[in-house]
């Protein structure tokens, strides 16, 4: 995790995210989300297999972080999303919730 000199941080993840390191994961992140009040965006193209648990976990992260302080973008974004973890999105129908880019999703 680096921050991004705006008062959030990128969070680069990789290799393979499964229900053997969810809940780690998500405390990474909730910890990383008080810590960053701009949020967090994370870089997901190093991803080998993601699995409905990390899945969760991205969800979940999203839908508590909020919006920042002009509630204009939320504070928790994902870009660079392996082939992989795109996969897991269209197969779930949460691509919409995940775009794959650095914007505002």
């Amino acid at each position: 995790m680096e921050p991004d000199g705006t008062g959030g941080a990128l969070v680069v993840l990789a290799g393979e995210i499964d229900q053997d390191c969810a809940t780690e994961l998500r405390d990474a992140l909730v910890s990383a989300l008080r810590a960053y009040p701009e949020g967090l965006v994370l870089d997901l193209a190093g991803v080998t297999f993601c699995d409905c648990a990390c899945l969760n976990v991205l969800l979940r992260a999203r839908l508590e972080s909020g919006v920042d302080r002009d509630h204009r973008a939320p504070r928790f974004r994902v870009r660079n999303t392996s082939a992989r973890v795109s996969r897991l999105l269209e197969l779930t129908g949460t691509l919409a919730y995940f775009p794959n880019g650095s914007g505002p999703g």
